[in-house]
């Protein structure tokens, strides 16, 4: 998000679209195939220059992978002597709309924590880069930004509709530190909550937190809630993107005594396997067939 709180963005690249209409008609179908069959680039843009939203899926084909670099389409991710660069160049859904830009990731916060969101292995989490600095230079539509920014990694085996029934995530951050949670509900009931709290250095705590907040339920009517420090309140800043499924906010709460604006995301996926989301989606989703 840019530093003055007015602009955010959110990349997300899947080897393996966990919400891909065509991935769920293939299993359905009893047909396993390559996750990489549906690999996708998700771009969520928005502030006072505009928004863009992409998701567009492509075949394996269309997937390059090397040890410090990830191709999916016409857009690339590739470490640069510590920095992670972002060449974006795709078409909004559903309108197709050119999005062409570049991104600039520079963490300046790294941990190797490694969190079992499911408790057997199945699902994990890697909280690579906690915080860092972005800059943000698209020329279609035209936004630009300088701000601060996060790098995770996901990894599962199975979908994630067949395990989870909700989840909760937020992230504060700041040059001396971030505080992370993750709160998950399984198909079966069961909770899992992981708060980190993670130093200028890269240590690793758990995050002493007080009551879980209430921030209103979202145009689709999906609770938020988040979790804080102890003594610390929360208050929405925005929604800034509201799906049927997901929704994802900007709040503002502190660190360390200190204001603090993080990002704040809710995903049911019991909504999501009801079928007229089901029915929904394509709309929001591009599926190109070759690179």
């Amino acid at each position: 998000m840019s530093d003055d709180g007015a602009s955010s963005l959110v990349l997300i690249a899947l080897l393996g679209n966990v919400f891909s209409p065509r991935r769920a008609r293939a299993l359905a179908r009893g047909e396993g195939g390559s996750p990489l069959d549906f690999s996708a680039m998700n771009l969520a843009l928005e502030g006072r220059d505009g928004s863009a939203w992409v998701m567009t899926e492509h075949a394996a084909a269309a997937v390059l992978r090397s040890e410090d670099g990830l191709a999916v389409g016409r857009s690339d991710l590739r470490w640069n002597e510590g920095t992670l660069v972002a060449r974006i160049d795709e078409r909004t859904a559903p309108w197709g709309r050119r999005t062409r830009g570049v991104i600039r990731f520079t963490p300046t916060i790294r941990t190797s924590a490694e969190v079992d969101l499911s408790g057997d292995g199945r699902h994990r989490w890697f909280p690579h880069a906690p915080f860092g600095r972005i800059e943000v230079d698209f020329a279609e539509p035209a936004f630009r930004f300088v701000g601060h920014g996060y790098f995770d990694a996901n990894e599962g085996t199975e979908p994630l509709e067949d395990r989870f029934h909700a989840w909760s995530w937020s992230r504060f951050g700041s040059e001396g530190g971030a505080a992370l949670a993750y709160d998950v509900e399984l198909r079966d009931g069961t909770r899992r909550s992981c708060g980190l709290r993670v130093a200028e250095d890269g240590t690793t705590s758990a995050l002493e937190t007080g009551a879980e907040l209430a921030l209103g339920r979202s145009r689709f009517g999906l609770g938020r809630r988040v979790w804080t420090e102890t003594g610390a309140l929360a208050e929405l800043v925005r929604t800034v993107e509201d799906g049927p499924f997901y929704v994802r906010s900007l709040v503002r709460s502190e660190l360390g005594g200190r204001p603090a604006v993080g990002m704040h995301e809710a995903v049911s996926l019991a909504r999501f396997r009801a079928p007229w989301v089901r029915f929904l989606v394509p709309f929001r989703m591009r599926v190109e067939a070759g690179r």
